[in-house]
């Protein structure tokens, strides 16, 4: 299955309330298209930056706590 594929199947199974947000999204990568990446670099922040910063409007965050947890010293796993 293409990526084209892959996105329309996926497109297909959310809910109508999310619809406009993601052509908006695909609206908004289309328009950047053309711009050069020096351009891009000054003007917005990067596709992973973008698809992070605004993943709660696609996605519940579950994650609470972001913090590791202490791991065991190295000296205590051998004693």
């Amino acid at each position: 299955m293409t990526a084209r594929e892959k996105l329309i199947q996926a497109i297909q199974t959310l809910p109508e309330s999310q619809v406009d947000q993601v052509l908006a999204y695909i609206n908004q990568v289309k328009a950047d298209e053309g711009k050069t990446q020096e351009q891009d670099s000054q003007a917005k922040p990067c596709f992973d930056d973008i698809w992070w910063n605004n993943l709660s409007e696609f996605s519940p965050d579950f994650l609470e706590v972001r913090e590791q947890p202490q791991l065991p010293r190295r000296q205590d796993i051998f004693e």
